[in-house]
Protein backbone atom coordinates (compact mmCIF):
# COMPACT_ATOMS: atom_id res chain seq x y z
CA UNK A 1 0.00 0.00 0.00
CA UNK A 2 1.63 3.26 -1.04
CA UNK A 3 0.93 6.18 1.55
CA UNK A 4 1.27 9.61 1.59
CA UNK A 5 4.88 10.05 3.00
CA UNK A 6 4.92 13.38 4.30
CA UNK A 7 1.78 12.55 6.46
CA UNK A 8 3.02 9.36 7.01
CA UNK A 9 6.60 10.95 8.66
CA UNK A 10 4.75 13.50 10.48
CA UNK A 11 2.65 10.94 11.96
CA UNK A 12 5.27 8.48 13.07
CA UNK A 13 7.75 11.37 14.14
CA UNK A 14 4.77 12.75 16.29
CA UNK A 15 4.49 8.89 17.98
CA UNK A 16 7.95 8.32 18.32
CA UNK A 17 9.24 9.80 21.59
CA UNK A 18 6.95 8.42 23.81
CA UNK A 19 6.58 5.09 21.86
CA UNK A 20 10.49 4.56 22.28
CA UNK A 21 10.29 5.28 25.97
CA UNK A 22 7.90 2.60 26.64
CA UNK A 23 8.98 0.05 24.43
CA UNK A 24 12.43 0.51 26.31
CA UNK A 25 10.77 0.40 29.49
CA UNK A 26 8.64 -2.33 28.82
CA UNK A 27 11.27 -4.78 27.73
CA UNK A 28 13.91 -3.45 30.64
CA UNK A 29 14.82 -6.80 32.20
CA UNK A 30 15.05 -4.85 35.66
CA UNK A 31 11.60 -2.63 35.47
CA UNK A 32 8.16 -3.62 37.81
CA UNK A 33 4.67 -3.80 36.62
CA UNK A 34 4.62 0.14 38.89
CA UNK A 35 7.34 1.62 37.11
CA UNK A 36 6.02 0.61 33.83
CA UNK A 37 2.42 2.52 35.30
CA UNK A 38 4.02 5.47 36.76
CA UNK A 39 5.92 5.76 33.32
CA UNK A 40 3.18 5.61 31.17
CA UNK A 41 1.07 8.32 33.75
CA UNK A 42 3.91 10.45 34.41
CA UNK A 43 5.16 11.10 30.55
CA UNK A 44 5.34 14.36 29.54
CA UNK A 45 3.62 13.98 25.53
CA UNK A 46 0.50 11.91 26.71
CA UNK A 47 -1.59 14.23 24.64
CA UNK A 48 0.98 12.48 21.49
CA UNK A 49 -0.10 9.20 22.75
CA UNK A 50 -3.32 9.34 24.29
CA UNK A 51 -4.71 5.83 25.95
CA UNK A 52 -6.83 3.52 24.20
CA UNK A 53 -9.91 4.64 26.31
CA UNK A 54 -9.18 8.43 25.43
CA UNK A 55 -9.07 7.64 21.70
CA UNK A 56 -12.51 7.05 20.45
CA UNK A 57 -14.31 10.84 20.27
CA UNK A 58 -10.77 11.30 18.31
CA UNK A 59 -10.79 8.23 16.26
CA UNK A 60 -14.16 10.05 14.40
CA UNK A 61 -12.68 13.11 14.25
CA UNK A 62 -10.22 14.70 11.39
CA UNK A 63 -9.39 18.38 9.92
CA UNK A 64 -10.66 19.60 7.27
CA UNK A 65 -7.46 19.34 5.69
CA UNK A 66 -7.00 15.48 6.08
CA UNK A 67 -10.47 14.38 5.09
CA UNK A 68 -10.48 16.50 1.93
CA UNK A 69 -6.76 14.43 1.02
CA UNK A 70 -8.06 10.96 1.85
CA UNK A 71 -5.59 8.02 0.73
CA UNK A 72 -4.34 7.27 -2.26
CA UNK A 73 -6.69 5.01 -4.76
CA UNK A 74 -5.58 1.68 -5.68
CA UNK A 75 -6.92 -1.41 -7.89
CA UNK A 76 -8.09 -2.77 -4.20
CA UNK A 77 -9.16 0.41 -2.23
CA UNK A 78 -10.98 3.91 -3.58
CA UNK A 79 -9.23 5.34 -0.62
CA UNK A 80 -12.60 6.98 0.63
CA UNK A 81 -13.71 3.35 1.83
CA UNK A 82 -13.88 2.12 5.82
CA UNK A 83 -10.68 1.02 6.53
CA UNK A 84 -10.30 -2.58 8.53
CA UNK A 85 -6.61 -3.36 9.72
CA UNK A 86 -5.63 -6.05 12.82
CA UNK A 87 -2.92 -7.22 14.19
CA UNK A 88 -2.15 -10.70 14.39
CA UNK A 89 -4.35 -12.26 16.96
CA UNK A 90 -1.41 -13.33 18.96
CA UNK A 91 -0.68 -16.59 20.48
CA UNK A 92 -0.88 -17.28 24.27
CA UNK A 93 1.73 -19.91 24.96
CA UNK A 94 3.79 -17.40 26.04
CA UNK A 95 3.81 -13.81 27.54
CA UNK A 96 4.42 -10.95 24.51
CA UNK A 97 7.64 -9.81 23.80
CA UNK A 98 9.29 -7.04 21.56
CA UNK A 99 7.56 -8.79 18.16
CA UNK A 100 4.49 -8.40 19.55
CA UNK A 101 5.00 -4.93 20.13
CA UNK A 102 6.49 -4.44 16.70
CA UNK A 103 3.30 -5.29 14.98
CA UNK A 104 1.24 -3.70 17.04
CA UNK A 105 2.70 -0.76 16.31
CA UNK A 106 2.63 -1.01 13.16
CA UNK A 107 -0.79 -1.65 12.34
CA UNK A 108 -1.49 1.25 15.21
CA UNK A 109 0.50 4.19 12.80
CA UNK A 110 -1.52 3.16 9.80
CA UNK A 111 -4.84 2.92 11.42
CA UNK A 112 -4.32 6.91 12.80
CA UNK A 113 -2.41 7.75 9.39
CA UNK A 114 -6.03 6.55 7.72
CA UNK A 115 -8.03 8.10 10.64
CA UNK A 116 -6.41 11.78 10.20
CA UNK A 117 -7.03 11.13 6.47
CA UNK A 118 -10.34 11.31 6.95
CA UNK A 119 -11.18 7.24 6.86
CA UNK A 120 -13.08 5.35 8.98
CA UNK A 121 -11.29 2.98 10.38
CA UNK A 122 -11.80 0.22 12.76
CA UNK A 123 -8.88 -1.41 14.16
CA UNK A 124 -8.40 -5.18 16.22
CA UNK A 125 -5.87 -6.97 17.86
CA UNK A 126 -6.38 -9.71 20.38
CA UNK A 127 -5.31 -13.65 20.85
CA UNK A 128 -5.47 -16.64 20.08
CA UNK A 129 -6.30 -19.16 22.47
CA UNK A 130 -6.71 -22.61 20.70
CA UNK A 131 -4.18 -25.35 20.22
CA UNK A 132 -1.46 -28.36 21.63
CA UNK A 133 0.91 -25.50 22.81
CA UNK A 134 -1.57 -24.09 24.40
CA UNK A 135 -2.73 -27.28 26.92
CA UNK A 136 0.97 -28.71 26.82
CA UNK A 137 1.82 -24.97 28.64
CA UNK A 138 -1.02 -25.04 30.64
CA UNK A 139 -0.07 -28.69 32.07
CA UNK A 140 3.75 -27.86 32.48
CA UNK A 141 2.67 -24.99 34.37
CA UNK A 142 0.07 -26.92 36.51
CA UNK A 143 -2.79 -24.80 35.74
CA UNK A 144 -6.30 -25.99 33.40
CA UNK A 145 -5.92 -24.38 29.99
CA UNK A 146 -8.96 -21.41 30.72
CA UNK A 147 -7.40 -19.90 33.47
CA UNK A 148 -3.52 -20.03 31.50
CA UNK A 149 -5.15 -18.38 28.60
CA UNK A 150 -6.89 -16.07 30.92
CA UNK A 151 -3.64 -14.90 32.16
CA UNK A 152 -1.46 -14.65 29.21
CA UNK A 153 -4.26 -12.62 27.68
CA UNK A 154 -3.76 -10.11 30.00
CA UNK A 155 -0.62 -9.40 29.57
CA UNK A 156 -1.09 -8.80 25.69
CA UNK A 157 -4.27 -6.51 26.64
CA UNK A 158 -1.51 -4.84 29.27
CA UNK A 159 1.16 -4.66 26.41
CA UNK A 160 -1.55 -2.95 23.90
CA UNK A 161 -2.59 -0.42 27.03
CA UNK A 162 1.53 0.62 27.75
CA UNK A 163 1.51 1.16 24.05
CA UNK A 164 -1.45 3.25 23.92
CA UNK A 165 -2.04 1.07 21.21
CA UNK A 166 -5.83 2.91 19.27
CA UNK A 167 -7.50 -0.57 18.75
CA UNK A 168 -10.96 -0.68 18.82
CA UNK A 169 -11.78 -3.93 19.90
CA UNK A 170 -9.84 -6.75 21.46
CA UNK A 171 -10.84 -10.10 20.42
CA UNK A 172 -10.68 -13.36 23.14
CA UNK A 173 -11.38 -16.64 20.67
CA UNK A 174 -12.38 -18.05 23.99
CA UNK A 175 -15.18 -15.15 23.99
CA UNK A 176 -18.30 -16.37 23.98
CA UNK A 177 -19.82 -14.30 20.87
CA UNK A 178 -16.90 -15.56 18.68
CA UNK A 179 -17.66 -19.17 19.79
CA UNK A 180 -21.11 -18.81 18.52
CA UNK A 181 -19.76 -16.81 15.10
CA UNK A 182 -17.39 -19.65 14.28
CA UNK A 183 -20.26 -22.24 15.30
CA UNK A 184 -22.63 -20.55 12.72
CA UNK A 185 -19.79 -20.20 9.62
CA UNK A 186 -19.00 -24.25 10.38
CA UNK A 187 -22.36 -24.83 9.72
CA UNK A 188 -22.90 -22.76 6.65
CA UNK A 189 -20.15 -24.48 5.13
CA UNK A 190 -21.85 -27.95 6.18
CA UNK A 191 -25.20 -27.08 4.81
CA UNK A 192 -23.14 -25.75 1.52
CA UNK A 193 -21.13 -28.89 1.26
CA UNK A 194 -17.88 -27.09 1.10
CA UNK A 195 -16.29 -29.13 3.36
CA UNK A 196 -15.95 -33.24 3.75
CA UNK A 197 -13.97 -35.32 6.21
CA UNK A 198 -11.14 -37.19 5.08
CA UNK A 199 -7.56 -38.06 6.67
CA UNK A 200 -4.01 -36.78 7.15
CA UNK A 201 -0.53 -37.93 8.06
CA UNK A 202 2.75 -36.65 8.01
CA UNK A 203 5.34 -35.64 9.97
CA UNK A 204 3.72 -32.49 12.29
CA UNK A 205 5.52 -30.15 14.34
CA UNK A 206 3.53 -29.22 17.76
CA UNK A 207 5.33 -25.88 18.09
CA UNK A 208 4.65 -24.69 14.06
CA UNK A 209 1.42 -26.84 14.34
CA UNK A 210 2.58 -27.43 10.67
CA UNK A 211 3.14 -30.97 8.56
CA UNK A 212 6.17 -31.38 6.85
CA UNK A 213 6.50 -33.77 4.35
CA UNK A 214 10.17 -35.90 4.25
CA UNK A 215 11.91 -33.95 1.87
CA UNK A 216 11.32 -30.79 4.04
CA UNK A 217 13.36 -32.48 7.58
CA UNK A 218 16.34 -31.21 8.16
CA UNK A 219 18.14 -33.82 10.44
CA UNK A 220 15.11 -35.19 11.40
CA UNK A 221 13.55 -31.65 12.53
CA UNK A 222 11.29 -29.70 10.88
CA UNK A 223 13.11 -26.57 8.96
CA UNK A 224 12.61 -24.15 11.89
CA UNK A 225 14.53 -26.16 13.84
CA UNK A 226 11.38 -27.72 15.89
CA UNK A 227 10.60 -31.18 16.69
CA UNK A 228 8.42 -33.39 14.84
CA UNK A 229 6.32 -36.73 15.20
CA UNK A 230 4.78 -38.80 12.37
CA UNK A 231 0.98 -38.67 12.72
CA UNK A 232 -0.79 -41.34 11.04
CA UNK A 233 -4.38 -40.92 9.40
CA UNK A 234 -5.77 -38.59 11.54
CA UNK A 235 -9.32 -37.35 10.96
CA UNK A 236 -9.39 -33.99 9.12
CA UNK A 237 -11.65 -31.57 7.68
CA UNK A 238 -11.08 -30.42 4.30
CA UNK A 239 -12.26 -27.22 2.03
CA UNK A 240 -13.66 -27.91 -1.63
CA UNK A 241 -11.15 -25.86 -2.97
CA UNK A 242 -11.09 -27.14 -6.13
CA UNK A 243 -14.75 -26.44 -6.96
CA UNK A 244 -14.13 -22.77 -6.86
CA UNK A 245 -10.70 -23.20 -8.72
CA UNK A 246 -12.02 -22.00 -12.14
CA UNK A 247 -13.91 -19.27 -10.85
CA UNK A 248 -11.37 -18.20 -9.19
CA UNK A 249 -8.93 -18.02 -12.03
CA UNK A 250 -11.52 -16.45 -13.99
CA UNK A 251 -11.78 -13.61 -11.52
CA UNK A 252 -7.87 -12.87 -11.38
CA UNK A 253 -7.66 -12.81 -14.56
CA UNK A 254 -10.33 -10.31 -14.81
CA UNK A 255 -9.53 -8.31 -11.73
CA UNK A 256 -5.40 -8.29 -12.41
CA UNK A 257 -5.42 -5.68 -9.05
CA UNK A 258 -7.00 -8.10 -6.83
CA UNK A 259 -4.28 -9.49 -5.33
CA UNK A 260 -1.83 -7.80 -3.75
CA UNK A 261 1.11 -6.67 -4.11
CA UNK A 262 1.79 -7.89 -7.56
Amino acid sequence: MRLNLVRFMMLAASATPCLARRLSAAFSPTVTRTTLRNIQSTTSDRWICRPSFAVSSARRSSSSLSAALGTPQTSFDDGKSPFEITTPIYYVNDKPHIGHAYTSIASDVIARFMRLSGRDVYFLSGTDEHGQKVEKTAAEKGLAPKDFVDEVSLSFRELLDLLNISNDYFIRTTDEDHMKAVQHFWKTLVEKDAIYLGAYEGWYSVRDECYYTETELVDGKAPTGAEVEWVAKEPSYFFKLSEYEDKLLEYYEANPGFIAPE
